[in-house]
């Protein structure tokens, strides 16, 4: 079967964002079961790798969001790393390449779904879901430019699901949404590697260490971070004065910089050179969601390491968590009360920990994930 595989993030690419374990991981994999072809705006080298199992395809267009894209019909993030062109050159691909599925990975190149055949959308969230969280924590002269993504991202992604001969989700909750919308639509949780590292606690002398990871230039991360930092740390403070809440992600804002310098207590480190070592050493890896979305890969990744983790209800069900394994907590008051129980009772948090690794290494299986995008593509071709 020969795929073209469309996606705003190069596969052979570094990435601080969650594209580095999935995309990036998922291709290689997909290329060892169909003859794969994949188109990246990101990726504009007229030469790839050697190593390659699939062929990179160059692009001769690159992302250049403008304020004008705030006036179109379509989501003005849809720019950011999908230009129009981008659009253009896939359909002269299919037309030269006559694949036999065109899989568009990610809603960002969506677009191609309504003129290609055979055509797979795989989703990594409901955007409209985030969207309708992001407007109701926005607030001012922000409002009302939240409120128009909302409804146009609603109008591009409720269309794109119905155009699309198959669709692909990464949780149950996403799955539900889609398949209301098109009966085609297949589950394929994304595979998480459980390494040999895990995670045993820290020595009770250590202060006690907290540790919120993502990328810090998405809206949606530096919103947790200002109200881990100002919310929920003056609750932990009171118990545990010295606690350290440690903001780790590439490129913070500088809002969210500002957060370290208003108290030593919280250290915002940018980009690490290894983000597990940083919550290996950590007394619970605090990851609550507040614009939600998708599976939060922080959370299975901190969870296959078997660290103690603290998050909200929507990420926990992404990933079929329970109480057993997580301490699940929405508001600064209930975070606080599991910061407090992780950090006094670390045989109980190892032991979730543990609970929670096996469940990861069970669940969310690479083989399981590529069977389902195969399962997927066949739905399309048969369309």
């Amino acid at each position: 079967m020969r795929v073209l595989l469309l996606t705003p993030f190069a596969p052979n690419a570094h990435h601080y964002h969650a594209a580095a374990d999935t995309i990036v991981q998922l291709t290689p994999r997909l290329a060892e079961q169909v003859d794969l072809f994949v188109y990246s705006p990101e990726h504009t080298a007229p030469a790839e790798p050697d190593d390659l199992k699939y062929t990179l395809l160059p692009a001769t267009v690159t992302a250049r969001p403008s304020h004008r894209d705030r006036l179109r019909l379509e989501p003005a993030w849809l720019r950011q790393a999908w230009p129009r062109e981008a659009t253009r050159e896939a359909a002269e691909l299919i037309r030269r390449i006559r694949p036999d599925v065109v899989h568009s990975e990610y809603l960002q190149s969506a677009e191609v779904v309504g003129i290609s055949p055979a055509s797979v959308l795989g989703l990594h969230d409901i955007t409209e879901k985030v969207m309708l969280e992001s407007y109701r924590a926005s607030s001012g002269l922000e409002r009302p430019y939240r409120l128009i993504e909302l409804l146009r991202t609603r109008r591009f992604e409720r269309a794109a699901i119905r155009q699309a001969d198959a669709v692909i989700t990464l949780s149950d909750a996403d799955f539900a949404v889609a398949a209301a919308r098109n009966p085609n639509t297949v589950l394929a949780r994304p595979g998480i590697h459980v390494g040999d590292r895990s995670w045993s606690p820290p020595p009770a002398t250590e202060r006690p260490r907290l540790v919120f990871a993502g990328a810090m230039w998405r809206r949606a991360n530096a919103l947790v971070a200002q109200f881990l930092a100002r919310e929920v740390m003056p609750l932990v403070w009171q118990g545990l004065p010295q606690a350290e809440l440690r903001i780790v992600g590439a490129e913070p804002s500088a809002d969210v910089v500002g957060l370290g310098e208003s108290d030593g207590r919280v250290v915002v480190t940018g980009a690490v050179p290894d983000l597990r070592s940083e919550m290996l050493d950590a007394h619970a890896v605090v990851v609550p969601s507040i614009v939600g979305g998708g599976v939060l890969m922080k959370v299975a990744h901190a969870m296959a390491l078997g660290c103690p983790v603290i998050t909200s209800s929507g990420p926990a069900a992404s990933v079929r968590g329970d109480a057993s394994m997580l301490y699940t907590a929405s508001t600064a008051d209930e975070i606080a009360a599991a910061v407090r129980a992780a950090v006094e009772s670390p045989d109980d948090a190892a032991q979730r920990g543990r609970r929670a690794r096996a469940h990861i290494e069970r669940t969310f299986r690479w083989d399981d994930t590529v069977r389902s995008y195969l399962d997927a593509y066949g739905i399309a071709s048969r369309q």
